[in-house]
């Protein structure tokens, strides 16, 4: 489970009618809030996104902008954050996008197939790169035999020349020319739900990433173009950690641009970027706390009630998680989140398998033309050949 973020907040605590101030940090599975207090007695809490009944911007009585998680029967608020927009938008991006569901940390039994999948899309992206290379190395072939033409046509003009100094026939000069497509691969469009932002510091909205072809473009709430960068034009791709990554765009003379955005399904967008921007992506050393290393044990987590009087954590005023949860662990049934998941595999290996369907008949075309413009060339150079030697 993956620390996503953490910032400066503060927790209502009902049982004691007070603000707890502490740190608010957001996991890809649950949120957790930890007081900032020595010792064991520190409120130490987490909900998790399988818990969330509802998520709100609210204002506290007192006028503090507020963000309120709702859990069955109890209401959770916390405040006095840096930025309340960035946080809440990072929050239902990771509810909404429930990547808890296919964790393999919590279902491993109910992943075997999710892994036969990823082995199957990961040697169909490795096959796609392998097409691609071989793709440039017969367009770099195509390109080399016209200028092998073009030289043939020098040569040509120079028979031609000497033969009317020396008052023989005409000799026309066929062109020959291979078109090179300019796009290798066909990638089909694709859209994924992202937070995103100009610079890593900057306040993050919701949004989504559309990748094609050509671009990618990145679109606000109310789907209006707000960021576009050309494919042929992107700089570099900084990967930061599993969920984070930056798109830069550099030009001489002119100012660079560049977006961070957060996806919980970075992962596939990277898979189709590396097929789009080979050698411009980068990885950078992930931080120390990417991971969960807190030594908690995730199946034993409980909820601080309401009524807790104290607010601290102790064994017998916390609520534990719903027995159906647990039991749901050991079912071996595919569960709703595990079935997009497998849909959303399912439909990036289609999209995979098109291109390099589209690439193989591509490269079969330009192996054809190749094959003819070879057969033309030997002719024209035995044709020349003959020239030559009825001149000498």
């Amino acid at each position: 489970m993956g620390k996503v973020g953490e910032w400066k907040a503060s927790y209502y605590c009902n049982g004691s009618k007070t603000w707890i101030y502490g740190r608010l940090i957001i996991y890809t599975r649950c949120i957790r809030f930890v007081e900032d207090k020595e010792g064991t007695n520190g409120v130490d809490f987490r909900i998790y996104y399988d818990d969330f009944f509802e998520l709100r911007k609210e204002t506290t009585s007192i006028f503090f902008a507020a963000i309120t998680v709702r859990v069955r029967t109890d209401k959770y608020w916390f405040s006095s954050f840096p930025d309340r927009g960035y946080v809440f938008n990072t929050i239902e991006h990771f509810w909404k996008e429930r990547l808890f569901a296919s964790s393999e940390s919590e279902a491993p039994h109910k992943t075997k197939l999710l892994d036969i999948l990823y082995d199957a899309q990961n040697t169909l992206t490795f096959t796609g790169r392998t097409v691609q290379r071989q793709g440039q190395q017969i367009d770099a072939t195509c390109t080399n035999m016209n200028k092998i033409h073009n030289d043939l046509g020098v040569a040509e003009t120079f028979i031609y020349n000497l033969e009317s100094w020396l008052n023989k026939w005409d000799i026309e000069t066929p062109k020959v020319h291979i078109d090179v497509p300019e796009n290798n691969m066909v990638i089909e469009r694709a859209e994924y739900p992202i937070v995103y932002a100009r610079t890593q510091k900057e306040k993050h909205l919701p949004g989504t990433l559309t990748v094609s072809n050509k671009s990618l473009e990145i679109s606000n709430a109310e789907k209006n173009l707000d960021v576009s960068f050309a494919v042929k034009e992107v700089t570099e791709v900084s990967v930061h950690t599993p969920w984070e990554m930056t798109i830069s765009q550099l030009s001489i003379g002119q100012a660079g641009r560049s977006v961070h955005l957060i996806a919980a399904r970075l992962v596939h967008i990277l898979q189709t970027l590396e097929v789009l921007l080979p050698g411009k992506i980068n990885y950078d050393e992930p931080p120390c706390d990417v991971g969960d290393q807190d030594g908690y044990e995730l199946d034993s987590e409980r909820l601080p009630s309401q009524g807790d009087e104290s607010g601290a954590s102790s064994q017998e005023n916390f609520q534990p998680r719903s027995s159906s949860t647990a039991a749901g662990k050991d079912s071996k049934t595919v569960s709703d989140a595990e079935a997009a998941e497998m849909g959303r595999v399912l439909q990036d290996m289609r999209s995979m398998a098109l291109g390099i369907q589209d690439e193989q008949d591509r490269q079969l075309q330009q192996l054809d033309l190749l094959s003819d413009s070879v057969d033309k060339a030997n002719e024209r150079i035995r044709t020349d050949v003959r020239k030559i030697n009825k001149l000498t």
